[in-house]
C-alpha cells in the first residue's frame, strides 16, 4: 500500500474506534430498528462483505487469472482494506451504542478484533519487516565500524583480551559494567590508545542496542506471523453470527419468514431466557416478554370463558350441534372484573410482530377469531343469527370489532390475511367459528399450540360423523353430501376439483368408507347441505334449554 492509503486506512480505523467508544456518552436503544438504523446496518453489513472477494479471489488461481486481466490484486486488496472498514463504521453507527444482547455484544467484539488484526497484519507487521531491514543494514555498518576499529587494537595483546568479551550482544552490554575499571588501568597509555579503545565501546554499545532491537522485533514478527490464518478464522465467525443477527433481525422483527413448531399457550419457549430470543436486544426481549404474558392473560381468560358457557351437544331446528349460553357471555361484557373483558385488555398488550410463527401463532388467531365473533353476538344480545341486523346490515365479517395491539380487526381480515395467508391450512376454514348451528361443533376447549393439528382433525372427524350437517353418504345414487363450507372455500382444497375433496374427506372418514370412494370415485356426485346460520345457543335449543 502507499503512504497515503496507509494513512488514511489508519485513519478509518481510529475513527471507527472512536464511534464504537461513543457508548460511554451516547445510547439510542431504538434507532438500530428505526429506518435510518436499518439502512445503515444493511449498507455496513453489505460492505463487510466485500473482503470476501479478495480472500476468495486470492485463493483460487484460475478465478485470479481471469480477473486480473480487468482488475489488479492491488485494486481488490484497496476495495478489501477500505470495505473492511468503512462497514463496520457503519454498523457501529447502526447499532445506537446500545450494546446489551449476546449477539450485539459478540458482534461488535468480533468486528473490532477482525478490522484490529487486518490493521495490524497489513501495516504494523509490514511496518516490523521495514524497521528489521533498517536496523539490519546499520548493524551490518556498525559491524564494520567495530571490526575496524578492533583491528587497530590487536598490536596490543592486553587490549585485545580484553576487547574479546565484546563480541555477542549479552557479551557487550555485560563488558559496558567494567568499561571503568579498563579505563582507568589504560590511563597511563597513549592518548590515541585510550581514544580508541572508548569508540570500540561506544561501537560495541551501538551495536549491542541494534542486536537486541532486531532480537525483539523478530520474536514480535514471530508472535504476530500467524495473523492472516487468525484474521480469516474470526472473520468465519463474525459471518456466522452476522447471519444469526440478520436471521433473528427478521424472523423477530420484520416477521417475513414463520417458525414452526412453537407452541402457543402451553409454553411460550421463544420468549423465555433459554430461547432465541436471547439473541434480540434487551428493549425487543422485554417487549417480546411482556406481548407473552399478554398471550398467557388472553389464553387463561377466554379460555375459562370458553368452558364456563360451552355446552355439549342439543339439537337446533332439528341439527344436533354443541352450543353456548351467550345470555351469560352478554352478561359478562361490560363488567371489568370478568374473563370477557379481562381477554380484551390482555389482547391489547400482545403485539403482533412478537407472535412467534408456527403453530403457536395459528393457534392464538383463531381464538382471536372466535373470540371476537362471540363478542359480536354478546355485545348485541339478544340475536338469532351472527347475520342479524342488529349486529350488522349483511357483513358482520367486515366490522373492525376486535383489538390486538394497536390495531383493530376485522374477522375477515384474521381469516384471509392472517391465517390462511399465512399458514396455507385448510383445516382453518373448519376452526374459525361462524357462531352458526351449521358450523363443525366445538370442544370444550380452546386451540392449544401444542394440540392444534390434534385438535383440527378431531374437529373435521367430528363434523363428518354428523349426518346432518357434516357427510352423508347415499351408495345407492353414489351422492356424498358434504357440508357447505367446503363449497364455499373449495379452492384451498387442492385443486378445488371434486376430485381433490374427495382426497380430503376420504383421510377423516373409516375405512370402509374410504374404501367405497376409492372404488366408485369416478361416479361420485357431491352435494351440499344448506347452511344454517341460526346462532348455535343455547336459549334456542329445540324444545327449550
Amino acid at each position: 500500500m502507499k503512504e497515503r492509503e496507509r494513512v488514511l486506512a489508519t485513519g478509518l480505523t481510529i475513527l471507527m474506534l472512536i464511534v464504537w467508544l461513543g457508548f460511554l456518552v451516547h445510547r439510542s436503544p431504538r434507532f438500530a430498528g428505526s429506518l435510518w438504523g436499518g439502512v445503515l446496518g444493511v449498507s455496513g453489513g453489505l460492505l463487510m462483505l466485500v473482503p470476501l472477494a479478495y480472500l476468495i479471489v486470492k485463493r483460487i488461481k484460475r478465478l485470479k487469472k481471469w480477473l486480473t486481466r480487468h482488475v489488479s490484486m492491488r485494486t481488490l486488496l484497496a476495495w478489501h482494506v477500505y470495505a473492511g472498514i468503512i462497514g463496520p463504521i457503519l454498523v457501529m453507527l447502526h447499532t445506537g451504542h446500545k450494546f446489551e444482547s449476546p449477539v450485539g455484544i459478540v458482534l461488535t467484539a468480533m468486528t473490532l478484533v477482525v478490522v484490529i488484526s487486518g490493521f495490524v497484519g497489513l501495516y504494523v507487521m509490514k511496518q516490523f519487516s521495514t524497521e528489521i531491514r533498517e536496523k539490519k543494514a546499520m548493524l551490518l555498518g556498525l559491524q564494520k565500524s567495530y571490526e575496524q576499529a578492533a583491528a587497530e587494537l590487536a598490536n596490543d595483546p592486553r587490549q585485545a583480551r580484553q576487547m574479546q568479551p565484546l563480541k555477542g550482544w549479552a557479551g557487550r552490554i555485560a563488558m559496558s559494567l567494567f568499561v571503568p575499571e579498563f579505563a582507568t588501568e589504560t590511563a597511563s597509555a597513549s592518548s590515541a590508545t585510550v581514544t580508541s579503545a572508548s569508540g570500540v565501546l561506544r561501537l560495541s554499545e551501538s551495536i549491542a542496542d541494534l542486536e537486541y532491537a532486531i532480537k525483539m522485533h523478530e520474536t514480535f514478527k514471530k508472535w504476530f506471523g500467524k495473523w492472516l490464518k487468525f484474521h480469516i478464522i474470526i472473520s468465519c465467525i463474525l459471518y456466522v453470527f452476522m447471519v444469526l443477527h440478520v436471521w433473528a433481525a427478521i424472523h423477530f422483527g420484520l416477521r417475513w419468514f414463520p417458525t414452526s413448531g412453537q407452541s402457543y399457550y402451553d409454553r411460550p419457549a421463544i420468549y423465555d431466557n433459554t430461547s432465541a430470543s436471547r439473541f434480540l436486544p434487551s428493549d425487543v426481549q422485554a417487549e417480546a416478554i411482556e406481548s407473552a404474558a399478554a398471550l398467557d392473560d388472553f389464553s387463561r381468560y377466554f379460555g375459562r370463558m370458553f368452558q364456563r358457557y360451552w355446552r355439549s351437544t342439543v339439537a337446533v331446528h332439528g341439527i344436533p350441534t354443541t352450543v353456548f349460553d351467550y345470555a351469560g357471555i352478554a352478561r359478562e361484557a361490560g363488567q371489568p372484573a370478568s374473563d370477557f373483558e379481562q381477554s380484551l385488555d390482555a389482547l391489547k398488550r400482545v403485539n403482533p410482530e412478537r407472535l412467534g410463527g408456527g403453530d403457536r401463532e395459528k393457534a392464538f388467531w383463531i381464538n382471536v377469531y372466535n373470540f371476537g365473533a362471540m363478542k359480536l353476538v354478546a355485545e348485541n344480545y339478544p340475536v338469532t343469527s351472527i347475520t342479524d341486523s342488529k349486529i350488522s346490515t349483511g357483513n358482520p365479517w367486515g366490522i373492525p370489532g376486535i383489538q390486538v395491539g394497536n390495531s383493530q380487526y376485522t374477522l375477515r381480515q384474521i381469516e384471509t390475511d392472517i391465517l390462511l395467508k399465512k399458514f396455507n391450512d385448510p383445516r382453518i376454514v373448519f376452526a374459525v367459528s361462524c357462531a352458526a348451528v351449521s358450523c363443525p361443533d366445538r370442544t370444550g376447549d380452546i386451540f392449544s399450540g401444542t394440540r392444534i393439528d390434534e385438535q383440527l382433525d378431531e374437529m373435521i372427524r367430528k363434523l363428518l360423523a354428523n349426518p346432518k350437517k357434516g357427510l352423508a353418504i347415499d351408495r345407492q345414487r353414489e351422492v356424498v353430501k358434504i357440508s357447505w363450507i367446503w363449497k364455499a372455500d373449495r379452492k384451498l382444497f387442492g385443486n378445488g376439483s371434486d376430485g381433490a375433496l374427495l382426497e380430503f374427506l376420504r383421510r377423516y372418514t373409516s375405512p370402509d368408507i374410504q374404501s367405497w370412494i376409492d372404488s366408485a370415485r369416478e361416479r361420485i356426485k357431491i352435494e351440499y347441505f344448506e347452511h344454517d346460520w341460526g346462532l348455535n345457543d343455547i336459549a334456542l335449543a329445540d324444545g327449550g334449554n
